[in-house]
């Protein structure tokens, strides 16, 4: 301290004044280190009241070792001189009244008043410093925590591409540990796209890329071999401590995605099973392969009855027997060929032929290889097949066609004895491409209502009078014309539009003697055909009744005409069916008697009310043979009850001979052509 004041001012005024205004703790010892006077800072810091203090030692308010010490350290100064804490600051620690101790920073200055050599020590509390120190310790060591625990690949880089920075799922994944790691260039883990994306990640230091980030995927590797295709975020512009630029970069490994990937365009194309295409990809596949082939055999191999050995020994051994055919077949073509499989048991082959190779030849072999005994699981199988054949470009040029026509050469070959081979035939696949409009337009027929109902009148053989009506059906397609009904109801019946069709007929048809009866008109019974699969469905008898009721219309307005068929399979359903529908009033024909299964003995077991004898033995009639046959249809259905109608009535030689049969009714083109309903009714 200086000893020169300014005049006025006594100098312990000043002092006190000094010490009454610091902020830090400000503490004078003398050379024993007894303290002489004190800051109130002081206080406020240790804890001690300034009487308590002042006369005590200043140990008082040091922990050991240093309060020990202290006045060691005192002496050696005034015997050597050497100033070791004189002048200079340091961190210490300072003890409270309480016996806590805290850090705090001491700097020693040493003055002479009134010629006594006294120290002064000015104490700054470091508590609230050191609190913010570990608390940006902890929070570093969090932050580092939470950086090393991710799964994400977490880096920075420098402008020369070198990692400053890497978490610990990177280092794990390149196999370096941190110190190993870092200062070494990114792109000696690259693969062989790392050069490009050096350009990339440098066009962010040099501002040529103006994203604020950038995305770009690289496969690396890892010092033990590994490898890893990473999808890398990169952010420029991240300012460090030392006023630099770095780029921030996440990364996430996407070799599993990418496998999935891989896996899932795989089976797009191929079946998992086999490992042959599917068929979508086979005709893709052919499409580029047939190009620059002058002749390729298509051929379709269809397994026949493969779910019985699924049903009899399970799906493990049927899949061993498929993955055993697919090698049979890839061992036995020795020629560049595309294989798929495209169903349960179907396979389809692409092969190159000899422009003079014999098809059959190589269908044959392939088909005699293939269903050579299986021994699977102990379990000695054979498979039955067969093998459709289609050429390009002979049966056509459009590769997509060839696979569709190999397969209906199947259907052809598994008609056949012998071979089990067959080559697409075009009058067979317009057959079945015509049944195939038929089932698609009649879909749209029966959901528009383009199917219309005629009627053909019914007469009574003995004077021509008018019993009833049958109920027709008649179709004219705006794509395919005029169809007839011994076609459309064919196909309808080997469908489900078999059912769709009878209810689309019973409800017009019955709408037709509703209206009828509305009109106070007379009503005579309408038939209706109904085909053999609906008539033995176990519902078909309550949605008649039903339909009636709806209606309010008597049983007796109708009349169901059957197949020979639906009596002599004697199906349960059907027998329920007849007796539930006989109870109620409704009269059961048999159409077109005498073309199925029934023979004249099978009358007396038939309940039913009337038989229809078929046009092609109406067109007899005349002959002996015919004569003698339809009287006695006629003698027995009598016997039993039945009435008789016949059908095909053509000529009056016809109607004259029936009527000195006996027979009861006749419908044909002499009495009356089949007609639209609304003509047909006026006839009453």
């Amino acid at each position: 301290m200086s000893n020169d004041l300014q005049p006025g001012f006594e100098r312990r005024t000043l002092i006190s004044a000094l010490l009454d205004a610091a902020v830090d703790a400000v503490i004078v010892i003398d050379q024993q280190g007894v303290i002489r006077e004190c800051s109130h800072s002081t206080s406020a810091l240790f804890g001690y009241l300034h009487e308590e203090m002042l006369g005590k030692n200043v140990s008082i308010l040091m922990p050991e070792p240093d309060s020990s010490s202290h006045d060691k350290y005192i002496s050696n100064y005034l015997n050597s001189g050497r100033a070791q804490i004189i002048g200079v600051g340091r961190d210490v620690r300072g003890k409270k009244k309480t016996g806590e101790t805290f850090p705090m920073h001491l700097s020693v200055g040493e003055s002479v008043l009134d010629g006594e050599r006294l120290f002064v020590g000015i104490c700054h509390d470091l508590t609230s410093y050191h609190d913010a120190l570990q608390q940006l310790a902890i929070a570093e060591q969090r932050y580092s925590e939470i950086l090393h625990s991710q799964k994400q690949f977490i880096c920075r880089l420098d402008s020369n591409l070198r990692i400053t920075f890497a978490n610990a799922s990177l280092m794990q994944a390149l196999g370096v540990k941190d110190e190993a790691l870092l200062g070494r260039p990114i792109m000696i883990f690259t693969e062989e796209q790392g050069e490009a994306a050096r350009e990339i990640l440098s066009a962010l230091f040099s501002g040529e890329n103006q994203a604020e980030e950038i995305s770009v995927k690289i496969s690396m590797r890892s010092n033990s071999g590994g490898r890893a295709l990473v999808d890398w975020t990169f952010r420029r512009a991240v300012e460090t401590s030392i006023g630099g630029v770095e780029l921030q970069g996440f990364g996430i490994d996407i070799s599993d995605q990418e496998k999935a990937l891989r896996q899932a365009r795989y089976f797009r194309r191929h079946d998992p099973l086999t490992g042959f295409l599917n068929k979508r990809s086979f005709v893709e596949a052919c499409q580029h392969w047939v190009a620059d082939k002058p002749r390729v055999g298509f051929f379709h191999m269809d397994c026949a009855r493969f779910g019985l050995i699924n049903q009899r020994y399970g799906y493990e051994v049927g899949d061993a027997v498929l993955i055993e055919t697919a090698a049979r077949i890839k061992h036995h073509i020795d020629r560049p060929n595309v294989c798929a499989r495209i169903g349960a048991d179907d396979f389809l082959i692409a092969v190159e032929l000899g422009e003079s190779e014999d098809p059959l030849s190589f269908a044959e072999g392939l088909l005699a290889h293939v269903t050579r005994p299986f021994l699977i699981d102990n379990h000695r199988l054979q498979l039955e097949g067969r093998i459709g054949v289609a050429i390009f470009p002979e049966h056509s040029t459009v590769v997509e066609n060839l696979p569709e026509l190999a397969e209906s050469a199947v259907l052809i070959a598994g008609k056949r004895r012998g071979t089990g081979v067959a080559f697409f035939d075009p009058e067979h696949q317009r057959a079945m491409q015509r049944r195939l409009d038929i089932e698609q337009r009649l879909k749209d027929a029966l959901q528009n209502d383009n199917i219309e109902i005629f009627l053909q009148p019914k007469y009574t053989v003995e004077d021509s009078r008018l019993s009833g009506f049958e109920a027709l059906v008649r179709w004219t397609d705006s794509d395919l014309g005029r169809v007839f009904p011994d076609e459309f109801v064919a196909v309808a019946e080997q469908s489900s539009l078999g059912f769709e069709l009878d209810k689309y007929v019973i409800g017009v048809f019955l709408n037709i003697v509703q209206e009828n009866a509305a009109n106070n008109r007379k009503v005579l019974p309408i038939a209706v055909n109904i085909t053999a699969n609906h008539f033995a469905d176990t519902g078909f008898g309550v949605f008649l009744l039903n339909e009636l009721t709806k209606r309010d219309l008597h049983p007796s307005a109708i009349e169901l005409e059957i197949t020979e068929g639906v009596i002599m399979e004697r199906s349960r359903t059907a027998y329920e069916n007849l007796a539930l529908l006989r109870e109620n009033g409704i009269r059961i024909a048999i159409d077109d008697f005498g073309t199925g299964y029934s023979s004249l003995s099978y009358l007396r077991n038939l309940e039913v009310d009337e038989l229809k004898i078929d046009r092609s033995f109406i067109e007899e009639v005349l002959t002996a043979h015919g004569s003698a046959l339809v009287q006695s249809v006629i003698q027995i259905a009598k016997a039993f009850g039945i009435t008789v109608v016949a059908e095909g009535v053509e000529t009056e030689d016809q109607l004259n001979a029936l009527r000195s049969m006996g027979c009861d009714y006749c419908q044909g083109y002499l009495l009356a052509r089949p007609m639209p309903a609304a003509q047909a009714l006026s006839l009453l």
